[in-house]
C-alpha cells in the first residue's frame, strides 16, 4: 500500500497512553494501526520526554516494539538497541546539583541509557511525581563520578530560584510538574533528534510525520512535513500543527495517519 510518508514519530503520554485512569491506558486501536504500518514498510519511532527505563516500567513495550526511540526529549536516540546519539551532563554540574539537593533535603534522579538511580531515601516529592507518572522507586547510588544523560530534581517551585541561581546558565532547567524539574547540559530538542534520525535513514523532511500534544512536541513539527496535534493538545501546539486530529480517547493517532493517507 502506498503512503505519502515513510516514517512516523509519535509521543507517548496523552498521545498513545492516557492517564485519565490508574494504571494508564494504552490506545490499542492506534497501536494496532502502527503495527500495520510497520508491516507495510513504514518505520515508527516513539519520541518522548521519558527515558528508556520509564517507558519500560509503564509496560509500553508489552504493547508495541518501535523501530527506534528518541528519549529524554531528544537527549538520546536508540536504534536497533544501539545508542546513536546522546548529550551528557558534565560530572561536576551533576555533583553540584546533588550537593545542593542534599543541603535542602531533596532528592535527585540520575538518568542513564537504560536505568536510573536516586541519591538518598527522601521519596516525598518522588512519590508525588510518580503518582502522576507511575514508576518504581529507583535504587540509591553514590552520585559522584556518574555519567548521566540528564537528571530530575524532585522539588516544589519554591526551590526554583535557589537552584537557578546556583546552577546559573550551565544547566538547562525545565519545570514540568509541581514536584519535578528536568535538568540537562543543554536544551534537549525533539526536532534536532528527528533530523538526526532522518539523516541516519537518508530520509527527507517530506517523508516524515510527527504526532504530539505538548509544548515539547512543537519542535517535532518543524522537522517534518506533517505535524499532527492531538485533539487533546495544548492550544499553542494546535496552532503549530499542519493537522489537528481527534483526542486520545477517539484514537487520534490512527485517525490522523489514515487521514494523511
Amino acid at each position: 500500500m502506498s503512503h505519502p510518508y515513510k516514517i512516523v514519530f509519535a509521543d507517548i503520554d496523552w498521545t498513545l497512553i492516557s492517564h485519565k485512569k490508574k494504571p494508564p491506558i494504552c490506545d490499542k486501536a492506534s497501536i494496532r494501526y502502527l503495527k500495520k504500518l510497520q508491516k507495510e514498510g513504514i518505520k515508527v519511532f516513539i519520541c518522548t520526554a521519558r527515558p528508556y527505563h520509564s517507558v519500560n516500567q509503564i509496560n509500553f513495550f508489552k504493547y508495541f516494539k518501535p523501530d527506534g526511540m528518541i528519549l529524554s526529549n531528544g537527549g538520546y536516540i536508540i536504534i536497533d538497541d544501539r545508542v546513536i546519539y546522546e548529550t551528557n551532563m558534565p560530572i561536576k554540574e551533576f555533583e553540584l546539583l546533588c550537593e545542593l539537593a542534599i543541603k535542602h533535603n531533596l532528592n535527585v534522579e540520575g538518568i542513564r541509557h537504560y536505568n536510573c538511580f536516586t541519591i538518598n531515601n527522601n521519596y516525598k516529592d518522588v512519590k508525588e511525581l510518580f503518582f502522576t507518572y507511575p514508576e518504581d522507586l529507583p535504587p540509591i547510588e553514590d552520585y559522584h563520578n556518574q555519567n548521566v544523560i540528564g537528571a530530575t530534581l524532585f522539588a516544589t517551585k519554591e526551590y526554583d530560584e535557589i537552584f537557578l541561581k546556583a546552577l546559573k546558565d550551565d544547566v538547562y532547567y525545565y519545570r514540568y510538574h509541581d514536584h519535578g524539574v528536568d535538568l540537562a547540559s543543554e536544551l534537549h530538542d525533539k526536532g534536532v533528534a528527528i533530523r538526526k534520525v532522518l539523516d541516519h535513514y537518508n530520509l527527507n523532511k517530506k517523508d516524515a510525520v510527527a504526532i504530539g500534544d505538548d509544548n515539547q512536541d512543537i519542535s517535532m513539527f518543524k522537522a517534518v512535513k506533517y505535524g499532527v496535534a492531538m485533539g487533546n493538545a495544548k492550544e499553542e501546539v494546535k496552532q503549530a500543527a499542519t493537522f489537528i486530529s481527534k483526542d486520545i480517547s477517539h484514537h487520534g493517532v490512527k485517525y490522523a495517519l489514515k487521514h494523511i493517507k
